[in-house]
């Protein structure tokens, strides 16, 4: 039994509590990755395309001396910065209004579910204790709903923070099909197995409810994520393309086959 001065994290089921929560960590996991459109973009021709535009404009239909049209590379360079954040920015506040309607969304279906990781630490811990944990490694112990309530009197007095998100609902594709979405931790908290208790909550859910198989979506730009979904067992099933600024981005659909219940493979065995 871990004890209280250890760092505890708890899988559990998504409360209307962590609304303010979910929606502070979705917004900032859709803007992480603005850098990384915008490189794609600026190593591609759509900077030049850009940059010839705004100089032609300036020149031509402004007047300006062309030395000074010069400027309108700079400017490509932020006109492109500045479109690419206002479309993660769009996103985010998509996902943030989404994040609000979770319960009707995730938790309505006995098929679907909500889960959030949220972190326990020991009140008495000073503000520099709690930084120098979130920058070195830490391992949990890791507690699921059930023994955190059967524990809850040890574990009076800690402070409780949300860190990590996921949600199953149904594949949009048919079937015994279940959907991730969502997968999201904290910055500070990442590489600690906090994604993968999330995900082994959700596959764990998945077959008790008798789903055939999971897929979910990720990105060109989410590596480690991908290296976590393979980690797992999913594989690439299918691979599409989206086009950003005329870049093509690749996205990458996963799929995990999902084993019956034990009990149901006795029966299976036994018939």
């Amino acid at each position: 039994m871990a004890s209280i001065g250890a760092p505890v994290c708890v899988v559990r089921r998504y409360k209307p509590e962590d609304t303010a929560a979910a929606q502070d960590i979705m917004t900032k996991t859709v803007m992480e990755t603005v850098s990384d459109y915008f490189w794609s973009a600026i190593f591609t021709e759509v900077l030049p395309q850009v940059a010839l535009l705004t100089i032609a404009f300036s020149y031509i239909g402004l007047g300006v001396p062309f030395y000074f049209c010069l400027l309108g590379i700079p400017t490509a360079i932020v006109i492109i910065y500045a479109v690419i954040w206002l479309a993660h920015m769009s996103k985010a506040l998509e996902v943030g209004q989404e994040m609000t309607n979770i319960p009707r969304l995730f938790l309505e279906h006995p098929d679907r579910c909500f889960w959030v990781a949220e972190v326990l630490e020991c009140s008495e811990a000073s503000e520099l204790d709690s930084f120098m944990n979130k920058m070195k490694k830490v391992e949990y112990h890791f507690m699921s709903e059930e023994e955190s309530s059967a524990r809850e009197a040890e574990l009076r007095g800690t402070r409780r923070h949300v860190v990590g998100l996921l949600g199953l609902t149904k594949s949009m594709r048919g079937g015994m099909k279940g959907w991730l979405r969502h997968l999201a931790v904290k910055k500070a908290y990442r590489r600690r197995g906090i994604a993968q208790r999330l995900l082994d909550e959700a596959i764990h859910f998945s077959t008790e409810h008798c789903l055939d198989e999971i897929e979910l979506v990720a990105t060109e730009c989410h590596h480690k994520a991908r290296e976590l979904f393979y980690k797992k067992g999913f594989e690439v099933q299918h691979t599409y393309f989206k086009y950003y600024f005329n870049v093509q981005q690749p996205l990458y659909i996963f799929n995990l086959p999902v084993k019956p219940p034990k009990a149901e493979l006795s029966e299976i065995s036994s018939s």
